[in-house]
């Protein structure tokens, strides 16, 4: 029995708790909820799920797991006032263990504490800190993690936000912090370096192996880590605990994933306002040169109630979407000079990626797409494609927020170096550099038309989509004046 947030907006809370419960007691459904992170006090989608699962209001006993928190107590107090005091759960219980607190991980007390609960919540903060307090030694299972995950399999729900969905992995896990560029152009390391946290670094045994076996990541989209997770997935995906499938959540949003007995067939559900990307590296090409280069990465992008089967990596929209094919707001899509929202760019750019990815699937005459990382030496770009036949977008107006969103499946990404003296990119200069000479004229049309035509095919940035004058992402050497700027933003003359 599959439970999606959009059945359950639908049935009586009665109804599911009481289907919630015989899931617990007969086994039949395994619930783990990732949350992206920032998880808003708001947020009545995710909290209300958590709580229904457990058992519903007036009923719900959560386990509060905060030991990924440098402040523990006051961590489980804030979610204590969550669950209990504004979201209806009759108990939500503290479960004291944590990097001060380790040998409370074989305590019987807490153990039976654990046993009493109906439900669990992992709390933020660095991942690290949980396997250090669940484990004995070198990666024992402690009798309480053993206890937390005979609950689990018995269908009592778990969830986790931030390092507390990161840490359910089953595959290599991401570790705290770490930028996309990065990774790109360093790699990722088996350890973590705090004189250097802009590197990124996994643990090889990954985490406590409740998730299915794909790698986690959080504030996806808005810190900008798709960089990350690709690199990731490509340096490991050999390892004895390596994959070749990661997910990206985003903030304020969960991932809802149910299976009965395999988790590899689970069935996953967006829930919340923002999305969650799928990486699939499962066919990618990826060079052996000095600098990382991978093509055909397959990713998808899902928003609220978009469902995936993880068995067979098939997307399904929800009914509310509209397809975008005939629909497309906009001629062109719109690169970018900061594709992964560097910290270091004078403002940030927050969920860059998809911007550009969306905008893709929203014009009526681009297939692809460039970015480039705002960091150089080295440069890499981006390359988005819809082209591949299983490609597809469908937008709509959330049933919950209003506001309108995009999903898409199926859009194959390169990563590269990128090298203004190729021939490509040669192109792609020349052809701005005549644009900025032309005048945007009626009596120019005829002229403007070809070169726009290979614009199209050449440029790192396409037309904008907005009236706003903006730069377009071309070599600081080409002279950009009003009227180039002016073809820009309007499109070609007709």
């Amino acid at each position: 029995m599959h439970l999606s947030m959009s059945d359950m907006l639908h049935m009586p809370k009665l109804f599911i708790s009481f289907a919630c419960t015989l899931a617990c007691v007969y086994g039949t459904q395994k619930n783990l909820v990732l949350v992206g992170g920032n998880l808003q006090e708001d947020n009545e989608q995710v909290y209300s799920l958590i709580v229904e699962l457990a058992g519903g209001r007036g009923n719900a006993k959560i386990g509060l797991v905060t030991a990924a928190n440098l402040n523990p107590e006051n961590s489980a107090q804030y979610y204590q006032d969550m669950f209990q005091g504004r979201y209806g759960a009759v108990e939500a219980t503290w479960i004291p263990i944590d990097i001060y607190r380790k040998e409370n991980n074989s305590d019987p007390e807490v153990v039976a504490l654990i046993n009493g609960m109906t439900g669990f919540f992992f709390g933020g903060g660095d991942q690290i800190h949980v396997i250090e307090s669940l484990y004995i030694g070198d990666r024992q299972e402690s009798p309480v993690l053993a206890a937390i995950r005979e609950k689990f399999e018995a269908g009592t729900v778990v969830a986790g936000t931030s390092a507390g969905a990161a840490c359910q992995s089953s595959a290599v896990m991401i570790v705290f912090v770490g930028l996309s560029y990065n990774a790109l152009a360093h790699g990722v390391n088996d350890y973590y370096d705090s004189d250097i946290p802009d590197e990124v670094a996994y643990n090889r045994s990954g985490g406590i192996g409740l998730a299915p076996r794909f790698v986690v990541d959080v504030h996806f989209s808005e810190k900008g880590r798709e960089g990350r997770l690709i690199r990731l997935l490509a340096d490991t995906k050999d390892e004895p605990n390596g994959a070749t499938l990661g997910v990206g959540v985003d903030e304020n949003t969960a991932l809802h994933l149910t299976w009965d007995t395999d988790p590899d067939s689970a069935v996953g559900t967006v829930v919340g306002a923002g999305g969650v990307m799928m990486v699939d590296i499962s066919s990618a090409v990826i060079s052996t040169s000095s600098d990382f280069d991978i093509k055909d990465v397959v990713t998808s992008y899902l928003t609220e109630e978009d469902r995936v089967d993880f068995a067979t990596k098939q997307v399904t929209f929800a009914l509310w979407k509209q397809s975008l094919a005939g629909n497309e707001r906009f001629d062109h899509a719109v690169g970018s000079d900061d594709i992964f929202s560097s910290p270091y760019a004078s403002y940030r750019k927050s969920r860059e990626w998809t911007r550009v990815a969306t905008s893709l699937f929203n014009s009526r005459l681009d297939n692809i797409v460039y970015g480039r990382t705002y960091e150089k030496n080295p440069q890499f770009e981006v390359v988005m494609s819809n082209r591949a036949g299983g490609a597809e977008a469908v937008g709509g107006n959330s049933t919950t927020t209003g506001n309108y969103v995009i999903s898409y499946k199926g859009m194959t990404v390169r990563i590269h170096p990128y090298d203004a003296t190729s021939t490509t990119d040669r192109c792609r200069a020349n052809v701005a550099f005549l644009l900025a000479l032309v005048p945007a004229l009626p009596d120019a049309s005829v002229m403007l038309n070809p070169v726009w035509a290979v614009m199209s095919l050449f440029s790192s940035a396409s037309p904008e989509q907005s009236l706003t004058p903006v730069k377009p992402v071309i070599p600081d050497s080409i002279p950009v004046g009003p009227e180039y700027l002016a073809v820009w933003n309007t499109g070609p003359p007709v």
